[in-house]
């Protein structure tokens, strides 16, 4: 009767719910928690492990966070975050496509090697910019003696697995930091500036103020989700959402057209002062902003926050 006994029910996921007991109070237990299946019983000394609970002890075991990256791109946000306990959801706050027009896409890609740099601002626009190389026919050789700049670790990446090393990554990826490494040599060279349907013009701006010749191209669609989904919204104005993340300044825009004060209801996690900035001008106070700015730095920030 006295044999030690854990019951572990819904084992691995974040709301795992563990009880220990004795073998003859095992039914009262039961019955008294109203525990249901599916539950592991662990029956034994093994159930008297020190190790029975590191699941919980995940720093963000059991929190609901709305995840709000584009469908495509949400995974691997997902997967740190659960690596850490969490229970993710999706809820995209933009959504990304090709360009109403490839026209200007196009004529940049027919004169790629008249540019002495090539910028990549995010992985989407690496993505669409060769994407559209290929179906024009053409290749990497089209570069030429170009150099590359990227904003962000992730996007340099993605050059990466379409074998081309970036020659300038910012420390910090902002725009302003690749602005200030930039302009001393921007005068009379030539920048292709590769980005989205909107966004910030600082670079642009920085580059043609120093003597550059900066040539801007659309080389995808990023548009704001009109409608959320109901249950996340019902989580939200329910109280049961911890965290949301937020991902850029669009995505902070974009969601506050979404649930607008209902936002208040929530954490917010921002990834990097700009994007910060964005939320308290729409009047939202971040509760954890990331020191690096990429999803691992988002997901210690977090961590962070909740110690």
């Amino acid at each position: 009767p006295e044999t030690p006994v854990l019951a572990i029910r819904r084992a691995t996921w974040p709301d795992q719910y563990t009880c220990s007991c004795r073998l003859d109070d095992l039914p009262e237990r039961v019955r008294q928690e109203r525990l249901r299946p599916p539950i592991v019983f662990v029956v034994g000394e093994a159930a008297e492990g020190p190790g029975r609970s590191w699941y919980e002890r995940l720093p963000l075991f059991g929190q609901p966070i709305v995840v709000t990256r584009p469908r495509r791109q949400a995974t691997a946000l997902r997967e740190l975050l659960e690596e850490q306990g969490a229970a993710t959801f999706s809820q995209p706050a933009i959504a990304v496509g090709e360009p109403a027009s490839f026209d200007a896409l196009d004529q940049a890609l027919d004169q790629l090697d008249q540019f002495d740099w090539i910028v990549f601002s995010s992985t989407n626009g690496v993505e669409f910019f060769f994407r559209r190389l290929w179906q024009r026919g053409a290749d990497l050789r089209s570069l030429g003696s170009s150099r590359l700049a990227a904003i962000g670790s992730a996007t340099a990446r993605a050059l990466e697995s379409r074998s081309l090393r970036a020659d300038l990554i910012p420390p910090t990826f902002r725009s302003e930091e690749l602005a200030e490494l930039l302009v001393p040599q921007a005068s009379g060279k030539r920048f292709l500036l590769v980005r989205a349907s909107r966004g910030r013009e600082l670079l642009g701006s920085r580059l043609s103020e120093s003597g550059a010749q900066v040539t801007q191209v659309v080389a995808y669609r990023n548009e704001d989700v009109t409608s959320a989904d109901e249950q996340i919204t019902k989580m939200l104005r329910d109280g049961t959402i911890d965290w949301i993340t937020v991902t850029s300044s669009a995505i902070a825009r974009s969601l506050v057209r979404l649930w607008g004060e209902d936002l208040r209801r929530a954490n917010l996690a921002s990834i990097s002062p700009v994007t910060s900035a964005a939320l308290r001008e729409l009047g939202f106070e971040p509760a954890a902003e990331a020191e690096t700015y990429t999803m691992e730095g988002l997901v210690d920030a977090i961590i962070r926050a909740v110690k």
